[in-house]
């Protein structure tokens, strides 16, 4: 935890739930604007700073590094007299006496309240969805999980082949492993059409295998069932194959950073 506060700040106090790039960004534009008017804590759930999750890709191949995405360093809360509460996400917020409390404890009162949790990706609801080894591609720690598995060699699946899974797949088999991509519908990217026959290609050449499943009524039964056999066989309990999700991030709805 930062405490930067200025003692007896009597400016009025801003909590931003979230301290990912949407409420940074409006933090700084708020700075940009009237440097004067807010004292301002950030409560973040994860450990570190705030960085562009869309570079989280590049991190997985090997491309950047973490500190090379970085957008805003601990100098940058500091300069601005931020409190950033991290690895405490907030649980409960109480409207009628304006403060939020965080998983620790920590009761803070606010007078602007700004929630920018962003969004949770989404885990298929299949028996065995919550083994070890079954992960989502959200955040650092996704990351470091991926780079562990990848670390010990062997096979993962990466369910979901829009952007991110296709995204997954390619760093994770720059990374040694044999991947496969399961995707419900039968053509890789079909929101970004135009680009999925090229991405797919590319990586297609780095070994990456999709799974174009059969659209009818016997092939939706068959996915079904062979998801609930490896569930069920604990198929990717095994940290050296994997079952990454990549079937998109609906917006986060528990009240946490």
């Amino acid at each position: 935890m930062d405490h930067q506060t200025l003692p007896h700040d009597t400016r009025e106090h801003l909590v931003v739930i979230g301290n990912g790039m949407a409420g940074c960004r409006a933090v700084e534009e708020l700075i940009a604007r009237d440097p004067t008017r807010y004292r301002v804590t950030i409560f973040g759930a994860e450990p570190h700073v705030n960085y562009n999750r869309i570079m989280l890709s590049p991190v997985l191949a090997g491309e950047k590094t973490f500190e090379q995405i970085v957008i805003n360093d601990h100098s940058w809360y500091a300069t601005n007299t931020i409190d950033l509460v991290t690895s405490d996400p907030v649980q409960a917020i109480d409207r009628a006496a304006k403060t939020v409390t965080a998983r620790s404890g920590l009761c803070v009162s606010y007078d602007r309240l700004l929630i920018a949790t962003g969004s949770d990706p989404f885990i298929i609801p299949v028996p065995g969805k919550d083994l070890p080894g079954v992960i989502s591609f959200r955040d650092m720690a996704d990351v470091d999980h991926m780079l562990e598995a990848a670390g010990k060699g062997g096979a993962a699946v990466v369910i979901g082949g829009g952007l991110l899974g296709l995204e997954a797949a390619h760093g994770l088999t720059l990374r040694g492993m044999k991947v496969t991509v399961i995707h419900l519908m039968p053509t890789l990217m079909e929101r970004q059409s135009r680009r999925g026959g090229r991405v797919a290609a590319e990586i297609g050449t780095g070994g990456a295998r999709p799974d174009h499943p059969d659209r009818s009524q016997h092939g939706r039964d068959r996915r079904r069932h062979a998801c609930r056999g490896r569930a069920a066989q604990g198929r990717h309990a095994d940290p050296r194959e994997p079952c990454r999700h990549g079937s998109g991030h609906p917006p986060l709805r528990r009240p946490c950073a």
